[in-house]
């Protein structure tokens, strides 16, 4: 699993530097109340998959450490259906044939923007993607992208602990895990 981000807001659809700044400032309670939120339950779809994967007969090696996916090599060579990350470290010192890998790039509360006007309320949000490299030929054997987005229910802006965003935020981080769980138990 790589890094975890950490949790914070994003406003896409705020593109100029006036309008970053203006859904910054709207927004800035919850922001604080959004990086103050947990995300270590993330790291719970390790042992999960690990568990899955054993019950169907599977020898698994579970990597403690987070891996730095943006700080390994490129892979040298390059084509379709090839990762393009040079896994081998990893292969040697883990001695793996094959390597599961999951990449979260968000985990937070979002909300759209078009320039200074929000278009949406705020959401609880994890996105990412989850791949199988078979390490031998660098291929991809499996790809999931991972979008989980979850509204709040009832009123958002409850601030300074805003109980259901806070909800929705959570059930986007149970909603990543299934969905990455899933596809391994059938």
């Amino acid at each position: 699993m790589g890094t975890l981000p950490k949790v914070d807001t994003s406003f896409p659809g705020a593109g100029c530097l006036l309008c970053m700044a203006a859904a910054s400032m709207a927004n800035s309670s919850l922001t604080k109340h959004a990086q103050a939120l947990p995300s270590d339950d993330l790291l719970l779809v390790k042992g999960e998959l690990a568990d899955v994967l054993r019950k169907k007969g599977q020898k698994v090696t579970v990597i403690d450490d987070a891996v730095k996916i943006a700080e390994l090599p490129n892979a040298s060579t390059q084509g379709p259906n090839l990762a393009l990350k040079d896994f081998s470290a990893l292969q040697k010192k883990y001695k793996l044939d094959k390597i599961l890998v999951i990449d979260i790039v968000e985990v937070g509360i979002s909300r759209n923007y078009s320039a200074y006007v929000p278009t949406s309320d705020p959401k609880g949000v994890v996105t990412g993607s989850a791949y199988l490299v078979d390490l031998k030929t660098n291929t991809y054997e499996w790809y999931l992208p991972l979008k989980q987005s979850k509204s709040a229910n009832g009123a958002w802006d409850e601030a300074p602990a805003f109980p259901s965003l806070s909800n929705a935020y959570f059930q986007a981080i149970e909603g990543a895990r299934d969905s990455l769980v899933q596809p391994f138990v059938n």
